[in-house]
């Protein structure tokens, strides 16, 4: 019984060591990561991007130049766009959306209602 006992935590030990062993590996491969980070931010041309462009900084005599995209305002959508055919409903009309599960109980209870509602959509 005792052998049985040894045999099963001796397994559970070795599956410990080996999940350690493979999380002290991805940590020295962490470290190797962070300490080529490290030597890489304390060379001059890192330091110098990085004042460029998070700090908008310029060297002596450099003119800085900002290009930015076009950008369109969009206008709000009239009443044409959501029914360019004129089919649906007038400006002074609502247009809110029905739920499904209102849907289905009109569906159910009140088919002339669910007709009106699908005729609008």
């Amino acid at each position: 019984m005792s052998l049985g006992r040894e045999v099963v935590r001796n397994s559970t030990i070795d599956a410990e060591i080996a999940a350690l062993e493979t999380e002290a590996e991805e940590l020295a491969t962490r470290n190797i990561e962070i300490s080529e980070l490290k030597t890489a931010m304390q060379t001059e041309s890192f330091i110098e991007r990085e004042a460029r462009l998070k700090l908008g900084m310029k060297k002596p005599g450099e003119t800085v130049v900002v290009v930015q995209d076009d950008v369109q305002q969009q206008e709000p959508l009239t009443d044409d766009a959501y029914d360019p055919l004129g089919y649906v409903m007038g400006m002074e009309e609502s247009r809110e959306v029905v739920a499904n599960p209102t849907k289905w109980w009109y569906y159910f209870f009140d088919k002339t209602t669910f007709d009106q509602i699908n005729s609008y959509e």
